[in-house]
Order: structure tokens, then sequence, then C-alpha cells
């Protein structure tokens, strides 16, 4: 007598590699706004102003806080970076229309999150 062969089975396909539908999250985001006069840079050293090509820069370790709000005719971003003994330097740039200033203030949003989140809740240090 004769085995009975084992039962026919297609072999199965190996799933399709998908690409990520979105990028990785960005560990150390950037933040930029500018016009033709002014300038605001956030990343992970800190906050930067530049205004006519002056420059004042703002590490995290020296900022107490951080606010914006849209400036007069509602196409400015305007950033307050204050320090801990209560002086706080200002900058404010103009956005070409109203889209551009809301996505400034949701990219904004989104990089500062990050980084006052890092401060305010430091990794744990392991032993």
């Amino acid at each position: 007598m004769y085995a009975q062969p084992p039962a026919y089975a297609p072999p199965q396909p190996a799933p399709p590699a998908y690409a990520p539908s979105y990028p990785p999250p960005h560990h150390n985001p950037e933040f930029l706004a500018a016009d033709s006069r002014s300038g605001i840079v956030v990343d992970e050293n800190g906050v930067t102003f530049d205004f006519e090509g002056q420059s004042a820069e703002f590490p995290w370790s020296e900022i107490q806080s951080i606010h914006s709000k849209p400036g007069a005719g509602g196409h400015r971003l305007m950033v307050a970076v204050v320090l801990p003994g209560g002086k706080f330097y200002e900058c404010g740039v103009k956005a070409r229309n109203s889209v551009t200033l809301n996505q400034w203030f949701r990219d904004l949003g989104h990089v500062l999150g990050v980084y006052l989140g890092r401060r305010d809740n430091p990794p744990l240090s392991h032993p």
C-alpha cells in the first residue's frame, strides 16, 4: 500500500511590505517663520529671533515661558520669550495670508509642545 500524500495547500503569499503612511516622528522638530525683516526659529537649541540682521538667541535653559498671539491686523505671528527674572523679548513675523498664519500657529504649538514637554518631563535616568 502506498502512503496517502499530504493534502495540497497552495503556498501562502508573504504579506505585502507597506511603506508607512506618514514619516517617522522627528525627534528634534524645527519651526521657522520669516518675512523680509524678521525671523523666528525654534529648534533643539532654543529660540532665536532675527530682526533686520540682528539676532537674539535664547537657550532652553534660560527660558521661563513662551507666549504667542496674532499681531495687529491679524496677519502677524507674535512670539514672546520670558526669562526667569520676568524680562521678555518679543518678535513678530508677517504672514502672507491667514492660511500661512494658521499653519505657523499649528507648527509652533507642536514644536513648543515637544521641547517644553521634554523640559517639564525629563526622561527618567536608569541606574
